[in-house]
């Protein structure tokens, strides 16, 4: 365990992306204002997941990771000056806020370079053997012990903060909606076509991680299932450059424009319930109390599911599953993952549903 030798007046997260990895974090930030109630906690973040993080009532504040600019600025010889310049003014803006703790929830190379950056008197981060590049874990002042191979990503995390003395159960997490998103959610779902549930599917992933979607004939069927056995109110969400996925399922209703982050969120948490694989819509959903069916092929939803607070989880059968593959040509795990079978997963996350209600 860390001793931080003293008050810890100040914090800084260090976890940029992807969005559902900010998400996963999110217990891990009541933890630390349970432990520090006094301190001033920052997050440093890329401006896609900050929206979640605004308005939060564990933050002090959100730094924001101009991190695309970057890459763009990166691109040009001409510019690296100014990118020089730019990265050296964040460094500066960073280390003049003379943090006691900087925790790094990502454990890369890159996050490496903003450890760097922002300096402070202790750099907390994950052992050798659990960061995701080697030399994730280099120039930490402090790592946390090896983590169990088959470990959810939530309570991963929260090792580190545990490494500061904090003892208690998992923080269920929390995002801060407002009563206009809210209001504007219900709207939508209220209008929908049917009489029953009302059903967020959301057929997209990450780009990086098509290996993990279902195919959209498999939506389609689930879609007519719902329809036919509870006359569901069916919408299918998506996000920045997702539509196409989206219109692919070939069923309406589809989300009607691209969305703030805070409305998409009122929109799953208004559902009655949520389907989609291993996407940052499920776990938001989760810490927002929505009932949720998780479809896992290549990804251990061990370690990948909602936590503490889990829905229903379908798996595949398929001997290569799960497997730590970024790309197949075929996607046999996905593929095999029968619409019956979530359909039953379904149906017994909305009994569950109306159960606690």
């Amino acid at each position: 365990m860390l001793d931080t030798q003293g008050e810890v007046r100040k914090v800084l997260i260090v976890r940029t992306s992807a969005l559902g990895d900010v998400v996963h974090a999110l217990p891990s930030l009541e933890a630390l204002r349970t432990q520090f109630p006094k301190a001033q906690i920052h997050w440093l973040v890329e401006p896609l997941s900050a929206r979640l993080l605004e308005s939060h009532p564990a933050l002090d504040r959100v730094i924001l990771l101009e991190r695309q600019k970057w890459k763009k600025l990166l691109r040009s010889p001409l510019r690296w000056l100014s990118l020089a310049a730019e990265i050296a003014r964040f460094g500066q803006t960073l280390r003049r806020e003379r943090y006691d703790v900087v925790i790094d929830f990502h454990g890369n190379l890159r996050t490496l370079g903003l450890r760097l950056l922002a300096g402070g008197r202790h750099r907390l981060g994950f052992h050798r053997h659990d960061v995701a590049e080697a030399g994730g874990s280099l120039f930490t002042t402090h790592r946390a012990p090896r983590q169990p191979l088959r470990q959810n990503k939530v309570e991963k995390d929260l090792a580190l903060v545990r490494e500061l003395g904090f003892d208690g159960p998992c923080p269920r997490g929390r995002i801060q909606l407002s009563p206009s998103d809210r209001a504007w959610a219900r709207s939508l779902l209220d209008g929908l076509p049917g009489s029953g549930p009302a059903v967020a599917l959301h057929p997209a992933v990450s780009r990086f991680g098509e290996i993990k979607r279902w195919p959209a004939e498999s939506f389609r069927a689930l879609i007519d299932a719902l329809r036919s056995r509870h006359d569901a109110r069916i919408l299918i969400t998506w996000g920045p450059g997702e539509r196409r996925v989206a219109e692919a399922v070939g069923r309406p209703t589809l989300l009607p424009a691209e969305v703030s982050l805070q409305r998409f969120a009122a929109v799953l948490e208004g559902a009655d319930l949520v389907v989609a694989a291993d996407t940052g819509a499920l776990p938001i959903a989760a810490i927002l109390g929505t009932p949720t069916v998780g479809l896992y092929g290549p990804k251990d939803p061990v370690v990948y599911a909602p936590f503490p607070v889990r829905g229903e989880v379908v798996t595949s059968n398929a001997p290569c599953s799960p497997c730590l593959l970024r790309e197949c040509e075929h996607r046999i795990c996905m593929a095999t993952l029968a619409p019956q079978a979530v359909l039953a997963a379904a149906e017994r996350a909305l009994a569950r549903g109306r159960a606690s209600a």
